[in-house]
Protein backbone atom coordinates (compact mmCIF):
# COMPACT_ATOMS: atom_id res chain seq x y z
CA UNK A 1 0.00 0.00 0.00
CA UNK A 2 1.02 3.48 -0.74
CA UNK A 3 1.71 6.16 2.46
CA UNK A 4 -1.86 7.83 1.15
CA UNK A 5 -3.78 4.31 1.55
CA UNK A 6 -4.04 3.64 -2.44
CA UNK A 7 -2.56 0.57 -4.10
CA UNK A 8 1.25 0.65 -5.98
CA UNK A 9 0.56 1.14 -9.48
CA UNK A 10 3.02 -0.66 -11.80
CA UNK A 11 4.30 2.29 -13.45
CA UNK A 12 8.08 2.72 -11.97
CA UNK A 13 9.12 5.76 -10.34
CA UNK A 14 9.57 9.09 -11.92
CA UNK A 15 13.72 9.74 -12.82
CA UNK A 16 15.78 12.06 -10.96
CA UNK A 17 18.07 14.39 -12.92
CA UNK A 18 21.66 14.39 -11.77
CA UNK A 19 23.46 17.56 -12.42
CA UNK A 20 27.49 17.07 -12.87
CA UNK A 21 29.31 20.20 -12.77
CA UNK A 22 32.42 19.91 -15.42
CA UNK A 23 35.83 20.19 -14.05
CA UNK A 24 36.64 23.89 -15.32
CA UNK A 25 33.28 24.91 -13.41
CA UNK A 26 33.38 26.34 -10.28
CA UNK A 27 32.50 24.36 -7.24
CA UNK A 28 30.16 25.48 -4.44
CA UNK A 29 31.74 24.87 -1.14
CA UNK A 30 29.31 24.40 1.63
CA UNK A 31 29.78 26.31 4.79
CA UNK A 32 28.61 25.29 7.96
CA UNK A 33 25.07 26.74 9.45
CA UNK A 34 25.81 29.70 11.35
CA UNK A 35 23.18 30.27 14.54
CA UNK A 36 21.36 33.54 15.04
CA UNK A 37 19.54 34.62 17.55
CA UNK A 38 16.91 33.06 19.47
CA UNK A 39 18.17 30.03 18.69
CA UNK A 40 17.26 30.12 14.50
CA UNK A 41 19.73 29.69 11.97
CA UNK A 42 20.58 30.95 8.63
CA UNK A 43 22.81 29.47 5.90
CA UNK A 44 26.07 31.17 4.92
CA UNK A 45 26.40 31.68 1.28
CA UNK A 46 28.86 29.11 -0.66
CA UNK A 47 32.39 30.29 -1.47
CA UNK A 48 33.64 29.61 -5.38
CA UNK A 49 36.86 27.87 -5.72
CA UNK A 50 38.77 27.38 -8.69
CA UNK A 51 40.42 25.10 -9.12
CA UNK A 52 44.13 25.41 -11.24
CA UNK A 53 46.77 22.82 -12.40
CA UNK A 54 49.93 24.37 -12.18
CA UNK A 55 51.68 21.06 -13.62
CA UNK A 56 53.96 20.51 -16.75
CA UNK A 57 52.56 17.39 -18.47
CA UNK A 58 55.52 16.76 -20.72
CA UNK A 59 58.08 17.42 -17.77
CA UNK A 60 56.84 14.97 -15.99
CA UNK A 61 56.04 12.56 -19.37
CA UNK A 62 59.65 13.09 -19.81
CA UNK A 63 61.07 11.81 -16.43
CA UNK A 64 58.86 9.22 -16.03
CA UNK A 65 60.13 7.44 -19.50
CA UNK A 66 63.68 8.10 -18.27
CA UNK A 67 63.33 6.22 -15.44
CA UNK A 68 61.92 3.66 -16.67
CA UNK A 69 64.36 3.36 -19.97
CA UNK A 70 67.26 3.10 -16.93
CA UNK A 71 65.52 0.83 -15.07
CA UNK A 72 64.80 -1.56 -18.12
CA UNK A 73 68.04 -1.07 -19.01
CA UNK A 74 70.10 -2.10 -15.71
CA UNK A 75 67.40 -4.95 -15.59
CA UNK A 76 67.85 -5.82 -18.97
CA UNK A 77 71.39 -7.78 -17.83
CA UNK A 78 69.12 -9.57 -15.60
CA UNK A 79 65.56 -10.24 -17.87
CA UNK A 80 66.49 -9.79 -21.28
CA UNK A 81 62.69 -8.84 -22.31
CA UNK A 82 62.99 -5.47 -20.76
CA UNK A 83 66.68 -4.68 -22.50
CA UNK A 84 64.57 -4.62 -25.52
CA UNK A 85 62.06 -2.19 -24.88
CA UNK A 86 64.79 0.10 -22.52
CA UNK A 87 65.79 2.04 -25.43
CA UNK A 88 62.21 3.32 -26.95
CA UNK A 89 61.93 4.54 -23.07
CA UNK A 90 65.07 6.40 -23.61
CA UNK A 91 64.39 8.15 -27.27
CA UNK A 92 60.22 9.00 -25.50
CA UNK A 93 62.25 10.82 -22.51
CA UNK A 94 64.46 12.59 -24.83
CA UNK A 95 61.58 13.49 -26.93
CA UNK A 96 58.98 14.60 -23.70
CA UNK A 97 61.73 15.90 -21.73
CA UNK A 98 62.87 18.53 -24.18
CA UNK A 99 58.93 19.66 -25.12
CA UNK A 100 58.72 19.90 -21.19
CA UNK A 101 61.80 21.82 -20.58
CA UNK A 102 60.48 24.02 -23.14
CA UNK A 103 57.24 24.70 -21.81
CA UNK A 104 58.72 24.52 -18.20
CA UNK A 105 60.77 27.48 -19.35
CA UNK A 106 58.14 29.36 -20.78
CA UNK A 107 55.69 28.85 -17.90
CA UNK A 108 57.98 28.36 -15.11
CA UNK A 109 56.72 25.00 -13.89
CA UNK A 110 58.61 21.69 -14.60
CA UNK A 111 61.62 22.39 -16.81
CA UNK A 112 63.62 20.99 -14.16
CA UNK A 113 61.93 17.53 -14.55
CA UNK A 114 62.26 18.02 -18.04
CA UNK A 115 65.91 18.09 -17.75
CA UNK A 116 66.09 15.58 -15.58
CA UNK A 117 64.19 13.62 -18.21
CA UNK A 118 66.11 14.19 -21.51
CA UNK A 119 69.63 13.49 -19.62
CA UNK A 120 68.09 10.41 -18.50
CA UNK A 121 66.71 9.33 -21.74
CA UNK A 122 70.70 10.44 -23.50
CA UNK A 123 72.12 8.01 -20.60
CA UNK A 124 69.70 4.83 -21.36
CA UNK A 125 70.86 6.01 -25.18
CA UNK A 126 74.23 6.32 -24.45
CA UNK A 127 74.07 2.80 -22.38
CA UNK A 128 72.95 0.80 -25.44
CA UNK A 129 75.26 2.67 -28.17
CA UNK A 130 79.12 2.46 -26.19
CA UNK A 131 78.90 -1.17 -25.46
CA UNK A 132 77.78 -1.86 -29.38
CA UNK A 133 80.69 0.37 -30.73
CA UNK A 134 83.08 -1.39 -27.97
CA UNK A 135 81.44 -4.80 -29.29
CA UNK A 136 82.09 -3.74 -33.09
CA UNK A 137 85.54 -2.10 -32.26
CA UNK A 138 86.67 -5.93 -30.66
CA UNK A 139 84.92 -7.68 -33.32
CA UNK A 140 87.42 -6.17 -36.09
CA UNK A 141 90.78 -7.18 -34.32
CA UNK A 142 89.36 -10.91 -34.63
Amino acid sequence: MQPDGSMPSNQPPASIPIQVNPVQQPMQVAQPVQPMLFGSTQPMMGQQVMIQQNGNGMAVTGLVMGILGIVCYLLGWLICVTWAVGWLFGILAIIFGHLGQAEGSRSGTGAGQGIAGFILGYLTILGYIVPMILLGGSLATI
